[in-house]
């Protein structure tokens, strides 16, 4: 009997152990000090006139579905959280910057049965991706590229694409018969070891961790300062409580945080700016609350701005 006891609860503690270490165990470290150069990046573009500055950022909403909390962040038992999978527009006058390229419908419906998809705003950001001045992503997974890696028209595209080698190296899994369109297989890769200025008012910086070409996007309007974050957090509440995903996510998902130190310190690091820079506006990319409330705040604008008329 005791012997029996005794195997119970070894197994019991090895089941919590396993529970702890892949499901509850997210917490950043205590430091997450210089990953993030907030004064580096300002100082890129500090140069910039005002009058080339973006004037204002807009979201294209193509898809939503829905994912446990649990899988959001580790140790979170709320509600299930509302993803949605966006592509931004920063409006500027010497020409548009896009980020991300989000899904199309055939990978919102693989990825959940019960997802919703905007045909209409998918289209919406196929022609804004033309007409840019630059398209950058956040990072190379799925759910960030359709409308790039299967652009019904690449060789309008490839020459405004501002991706990095490890983003383009990962483009052809996610194309059509996993082949590339030859423009944008032989776009130039985007050097990016360090800070770089992209354009007016917007500066792109290395952010390995949730995958090899994740990258984080500063800007600065007329009127705000943004940084885009990507996938680093799913949810801002992973920012606020400094807690990222659980580790048994990276079982499930294939590709999510190859490095989840280098997230988790992202993670302090971002968590330490918000406490620090509470007028700095922090985008993650599926969070669709929290992207409905800069919406409502004025921070965006819903809807890609029209393509003005040409000239009489």
């Amino acid at each position: 009997m005791k012997t029996w006891l005794a195997v119970m609860a070894f197994i019991l503690a090895l089941l919590g152990g396993f529970a702890w270490w892949g499901l509850l165990d997210g917490a950043a470290p205590a430091s997450g000090d210089g990953v993030f150069t907030i004064a580096e990046y300002r100082a890129l573009v500090a140069a910039d006139a005002p009058e080339t500055l973006p004037t204002e950022v807009r979201a294209e909403f193509v898809g939503e579905s829905q994912a446990p909390s649990m899988a959001a962040m580790a140790g979170d038992f709320g509600p299930a959280r509302t993803f949605t999978y966006a592509s931004f527009q920063i409006v500027a006058p010497g020409g548009d910057t896009i980020i991300d390229g989000a899904v199309d419908a055939e990978t919102l419906k693989a990825m959940s049965a019960k997802g919703r998809f905007d045909e209409a705003s998918y289209r919406r950001v196929l022609a804004a991706t033309t007409e840019a001045g630059q398209v950058l992503i956040t990072h190379e997974h799925l759910d960030h590229v359709m409308a790039i890696a299967r652009h019904p028209d690449p060789e309008a595209l490839a020459p405004r694409l501002r991706l990095t080698r490890p983003q383009l190296d990962a483009l052809a899994q996610h194309a059509v018969g996993g082949a590339l369109a030859p423009a944008i297989a032989a776009a130039t890769p985007l050097e990016l070891d360090s800070p770089t200025h992209i354009a007016p008012g917007v500066v792109a910086a290395p952010a390995p961790g949730h995958s090899p070409g994740s990258i984080t996007i500063y800007v600065r309007s007329t009127e705000r300062e943004y940084l885009f974050i990507g996938d680093i957090a799913w949810v801002m509440d992973s920012v606020r409580e400094a807690r990222g995903r659980p580790r048994l996510i990276g079982w499930i998902v294939p590709g999510v945080d190859p490095d989840r130190p280098a997230v988790l310190r992202q993670l302090r690091a971002l968590h330490d700016i918000a406490a620090a820079e509470p007028d700095l506006v922090i985008v993650p990319a599926h969070d669709a609350p929290y992207l409905r409330g800069l919406i409502a705040g004025g921070a965006l604008r819903e809807g890609f701005a029209p393509k003005p008329p040409p000239p009489a």
